[in-house]
């Protein structure tokens, strides 16, 4: 199956009604998932161990937004129809500046933590790299390689997959990188 007929590389939140459905870990952690590879509802609810009821009303809220496509039907041998799953895009990248606070705040520490992450490789590559040396200091980064990131994304937002996925999000997280720190 082509990926690139359901699937575009990156999708950038910026509509305060599609963050707050994404709010919710459990959302996020099926779009994870899916990531790797289509699925069908009862595959999903058993990696990520919820009750079937549960699983369908995540899905209703994905797919309601097309945040979760159905990429696939295949009929078992009893004429069951097994339908597949994927997500609309490979990345997910939240736009904070265009998120309402009270929305925004729910994605703050998976930019601190993605912020953390990158300073600490740059450590590891160049030991003299500046740590910031307070928590305000660290937001200020991690606001700057937020910016950055939805800029970097942005390029690349109307592009679907044709192959390379891994190199293309590192080429955007690379390209954030140095703006953000230049």
């Amino acid at each position: 199956m082509n990926e690139s007929a359901y699937m575009r590389v990156v999708y950038v939140v910026d509509n305060p009604v599609i963050a707050k459905i994404l709010i919710d870990p459990m959302r996020r952690a099926i779009l994870e998932l899916l990531r790797t590879r289509p699925m069908t509802q009862a595959k999903l609810a058993s990696e990520l161990g919820l009750a079937t009821p549960s699983l369908n009303h995540h899905m209703k809220v994905l797919r309601s937004k097309k945040l979760v496509v159905m990429v696939k039907r295949e009929t078992e041998r009893h004429r069951v129809i097994q339908k597949f799953f994927a997500p609309a895009a490979y990345l997910f990248v939240y736009d904070l500046d265009a998120l309402p606070k009270n929305i925004a705040r729910y994605f703050y520490p998976v930019s601190l933590e993605r912020t953390r992450g990158i300073v600490s490789t740059i450590l590891l590559k160049d030991s003299r790299f500046p740590i910031p040396p307070t928590q305000e200091a660290m937001n200020v980064l991690s606001e700057k390689i937020s910016r950055a990131l939805v800029h970097a994304a942005k390029e690349h937002s109307n592009q679907d997959i044709d192959s390379g996925l891994e190199e293309r999000v590192y080429k955007i997280y690379a390209d954030a990188i140095k703006k953000a720190l230049t």
